[in-house]
């Protein structure tokens, strides 16, 4: 299979399946399946400035502050290059 980017790039999810409390392996199940996926980056046009830090001060209040959306560049573009390392997996 010839990848071409944004045609034809395999890509999969997966999903941790609850334990069952008869179940007592301790052994993590995943279940994996091949995805179709449509995206745009937007973000880029975005200006992380005072708005923006004030955002994520008052979100951090409430949220986990590596997870939400607004986060200085360089940590947004790094969770964003994960996310598509994983979603994409090495076909080598």
């Amino acid at each position: 299979l010839r990848v071409q980017l944004g045609v034809n790039m395999p890509a999969q999810a997966n999903r941790k399946l609850p334990h069952n409390d008869a179940d007592s392996l301790g052994v993590d199940l995943v279940e994996v399946y091949d995805v179709v996926l449509y995206f745009g980056i937007i973000d880029i046009l975005q200006e992380y400035n005072i708005k923006k830090k004030l955002e994520h001060a008052f979100k951090s209040l409430h949220f986990d502050p590596m997870t939400i959306s607004a986060v200085e560049p360089e940590l947004y573009s790094n969770r964003f290059i994960n996310f598509l390392k994983k979603v994409f997996p090495d076909q080598t």
